[in-house]
């Protein structure tokens, strides 16, 4: 499936009114979307992350913020998204030490 960057724009826009509307499987459905047909959009990566978390899938939001740091995505929330996932997996002590790294992450760029 191929999407034009306007259509790509709209479904994003979409998947971000439906997490406003407390609707997190309904904007994740819209985020694939755009991931299906363009992988390396960000945007869309960063903004499924956030519906996975408020969904408690930790696993697969952890997977999502390892794929954007290993392709250099240096934004500090990414970290903290992370540290999230951990939490929500149970693996407290990575998710305080990730925490941490946040916390070092935004004092510097503040």
């Amino acid at each position: 499936m191929t999407l034009k960057p306007v259509e790509q724009k709209l479904l994003l826009l979409l998947g971000w009114v439906q997490l406003q509307c407390a609707q997190p499987a309904h904007a994740r459905t819209f985020f694939e979307a755009v991931l299906s047909a363009e992988p390396q959009q960000h945007a869309a990566r960063k903004a499924l992350v956030v519906a996975l978390l408020q969904l408690e899938l930790g696993a697969q939001a952890e997977q999502h913020c390892e794929h954007l740091l290993a392709q250099g995505e240096n934004d500090p929330a990414l970290w903290a998204c992370l540290s999230r996932a951990q939490q929500v997996q149970g693996q407290l002590e990575r998710a305080r030490s990730t925490y941490d790294h946040f916390l070092g992450l935004r004092d510097t760029h503040a």
